[in-house]
């Protein structure tokens, strides 16, 4: 690259080699054009790295875990290596619209200096369903956004954000030792450290995909607990806070309990009946 990129583009992958073409290209398809996109194989078997190479653009690059690390340790690989003044994230099964970096890039030049992070309206696919992320009956967030963060009741999708580079620097990347919520626990401190701009326009798309860690209840539970603990002086002094997570994680047991006792009532009876 003859000139320096202003965005760091943060790919995690691992086993998504059809995917991550998708991803690339809606990257590619960016009417914004200064910046550099890291792909991390998270020990991928299926060649998903070398699915990279099947685009001939010097701004894409691969970096390679020879075995699996999880997506949080995949992105701080990345950021590490990155070189732009800002950096985005997209998941390997998500995409963006056209505009998405251009109209981010404008707002972080333009957004007074404690201004960290700017994000996206998201359009969630799940389960034949289309979700718009936040709601259009959310009162969305931009500014102060640390109580709604806290109360995890506010969602940032990842791959709607852009984070300037220097307040990341400032917090600290992914916690590596979570096994989930790994974002959530991110702008908590980020939520702390500066101001968020919130742009309506829908701009990023995330996909459902089976398998995925989002689908374990038991290990979001765990997560919660971690970042509950991790947090714990903020959580205290807010109680407003704690409940609305407490009563999540309540939900999420719940929705454990019911779908095994359904899941049981689906097996066949376990030897002969009399």
């Amino acid at each position: 690259m003859n000139r320096q990129p202003e965005v760091s583009i943060v790919m995690p992958a691992h086993n998504r080699r059809e995917l991550l073409k998708r991803a690339l290209r809606s990257v590619l398809g960016q009417t914004y054009g200064e910046w550099e996109a890291i792909v991390v194989d998270d020990g991928s078997t299926d060649g998903t790295g070398s699915a990279v190479g099947e685009f001939a653009d010097e701004r894409l690059r691969v970096l390679r875990h020879p075995v699996r690390r999880g997506p949080a340790a995949a992105r701080n690989t990345a950021i590490a290596a990155s070189k732009g003044r800002f950096i985005a994230f997209l998941d390997s099964d998500d995409e963006w619209l056209p505009a998405k970096l251009e109209k981010q890039v404008e707002a972080l030049r333009k957004a007074p200096s404690d201004v960290g992070v700017v994000y996206t309206g998201t359009l969630r696919h799940f389960k034949g369903k289309t979700y718009v992320i936040p709601s259009a009956s959310a009162n969305r967030k931009e500014g102060d956004v640390f109580a709604a963060i806290l109360r995890g009741s506010y969602l940032v999708p990842t791959p709607a954000a852009a984070v300037k580079k220097e307040c990341l620097d400032a917090v600290g990347f992914f916690d590596e030792s979570l096994p989930a919520l790994e974002e959530w626990d991110l702008w908590i401190r980020l939520a702390k450290a500066c101001r968020f701009r919130y742009l309506p326009d829908l701009l990023t798309v995330s996909h459902y995909t089976p398998g995925s860690v989002s689908a374990d209840r038991l290990l979001f539970l765990r997560a919660k607990r971690l970042v509950l603990r991790k947090h714990r002086t903020e959580f205290l002094r807010s109680p407003r806070a704690l409940g609305s997570v407490l009563g999540g994680m309540a939900r999420l047991w719940a929705g454990h309990v019911l779908g095994g006792i359904k899941e049981a009532g689906r097996r066949p009876p376990e030897g002969p009946t009399r």
